[in-house]
């Protein structure tokens, strides 16, 4: 391609661009809600199987209100022929959930827009890095969200998903054959799951695992022999299967680092800790997942049943935020608090304030907004029941030592996408995602200089219509 096609090329694409996000009349306002919406939509379930399994819905509002199914209708129903059949109805609950706002700003100046034109297109691949970023929150979110650690973010499976959660010992387990799938199946079959749509997600390497574990006993008929199945999803994603279930492969699923040194300090006011020596580990959640936890520290209190312990460690700038395992018994921690790496002020704006209240504590930043240092003013070994429900608390820390290239613990989901039985419903509420049943509007911004902002937005939340059909698996590892 010779330098004119080049700049025909990306003087065509600067010109699309400039045109949807100018507003003036004739000039730009179709081709917003019309064309580059539906790129945009349309790019996000070719970026995230994730996503794109979800079932997205539009509702003006911003409580959404759904019945969440507690108990399926009794079992047994044999009985004599003149019997009077007895009424066993399943048992809702009028639940909601509260659509969050989650957003990101961009823009080009003309000049860079202009000046790069012979080799790229600058707006384009701004609006692309945005839109990327902005994907991987709604995954991590979907996956990792807890709206009582952070009230600005909408939780997601590992705070659903409690009655069928299984931890392996501390260190980990290697499945040796695929009874561990099966087993997931099963838990999810027992509760009506039949004929749902479902997906597995692991990371690519348990894939593989998988894989090398298959055998041809599993095999659906008419295929090549050591071979899996394969599902097609919306967004034109072909995946492997297992019994006909796809497998998403997810980085999100995998820890690629540990958490650094956490020191670990008290004071003998300003708590009511009792006196004993606390054992903790810290991990941090980031896009990959959660990470392997720091070494295991403790701490001895003696202020007369006044204490605080503080937990400091170097910003983590990467982390979406931590999860805090204590006990007071060495090697036995489990999951107690989930603190967000955030600070915001009273309109939920992102601070660098060097303190904020949070439940039974204070969380410190540096001059970027990152947590330093946690303040934990009640007993560790208490989970706060908000953040961590019942079925979180038997969780354990991963362990396993990465440094040397040895397999880390993993999480294993099976996601029951059924928009009633399962999790699988997407409410949104941003109108112009509407217009093409999407959960991402991208629109544009007041132009105050010599630039092109944009902003990308979604307004949405996971509903939890019924967890007891998805399984989570915490602990596996390949090896």
């Amino acid at each position: 391609m010779d330098l004119i096609q080049q700049y025909n090329k990306y003087g065509a694409t600067k010109k699309l661009i400039t045109k949807a996000l100018n507003s003036a009349t004739g000039v730009g306002e179709a081709l917003i809600p019309q064309h580059l919406e539906q790129i945009i939509t349309n790019t996000i379930v070719r970026l995230s199987p994730e996503l794109a399994m979800l079932t997205p819905k539009y509702d003006a509002q911003k409580l959404h209100e759904f019945n969440r199914l507690t108990t399926l209708p009794k079992q047994g129903g044999a009985m004599g022929e003149g019997a009077t059949t007895p009424t066993r109805n399943a048992v809702f609950e009028r639940a909601n959930v509260t659509l969050k706002v989650i957003r990101r700003k961009g823009a080009v100046t003309n000049f860079l827009q202009d000046a790069s034109a012979n080799a790229y297109d600058a707006s384009a691949v701004e609006m692309e890095s945005h839109l990327t970023s902005h994907v991987y929150d709604l995954i991590n979110y979907t996956l990792y969200g807890n709206a009582a650690s952070n009230q600005y973010e909408y939780s997601g499976l590992d705070h659903f998903v409690l009655t069928n959660r299984g931890n392996q010992a501390v260190g980990g387990g290697v499945p040796t054959d695929l009874t561990f799938l099966d087993n997931m199946i099963d838990k999810n079959l027992g509760k009506q799951g039949t004929k749902h749509a479902k997906a597995f997600l692991m990371s690519p390497q348990m894939l593989s695992k998988v894989s090398r574990l298959l055998t041809n006993v599993r095999l659906n008929q008419g295929l090549a022999a050591g071979g899996m199945s394969q599902v097609d999803i919306n967004g034109g994603w072909r995946l492997n299967a297992y019994r006909d279930i796809p497998i998403i492969v997810s980085s999100a699923c995998r820890p690629k680092e540990t958490m650094g040194t956490v020191t670990p300090s008290t004071a003998a006011t300003g708590g009511t800790i009792p006196d004993d020596t606390y054992y903790f580990r810290i991990s941090k959640v980031t896009y990959n997942g959660e990470s392997i936890s720091c070494d295991e520290i403790s701490q001895i209190t003696a202020g007369g049943g006044l204490s605080t312990v503080t937990l400091t460690f170097a910003a983590q700038t990467d982390a979406l935020k931590f999860k805090i395992y204590c006990s007071d018994a060495t090697g036995t921690e489990v999951l107690v608090r989930v603190i967000p790496n955030a600070t915001y002020d009273a309109n939920g704006t992102f601070t660098v304030s060097s303190a904020m209240s949070i439940t039974n504590g204070t969380i410190n930043s540096d001059a970027n907004g990152d947590i330093t240092s946690i303040v934990l003013t009640t007993n560790p070994t208490t989970a706060l029941a908000a953040e961590v429900p019942t079925g979180m608390q038997s969780d354990v820390p991963f362990t396993t030592d990465i440094s040397a290239g040895a397999n880390p613990e993993e999480y294993i989901f099976l996601w029951d996408l059924d928009e009633f039985q399962g999790i699988g419903r997407m409410p949104y509420t941003n109108r112009g995602g509407a217009r093409f049943n999407g959960l991402v509007t991208i629109e544009q911004l007041a132009r105050t200089d010599d630039d092109i902002p944009f902003l990308i937005k979604s307004y949405c939340a996971l509903a939890d219509s019924f967890e007891q059909t998805c399984v989570i698996e915490r602990g596996y590892k390949v090896s």
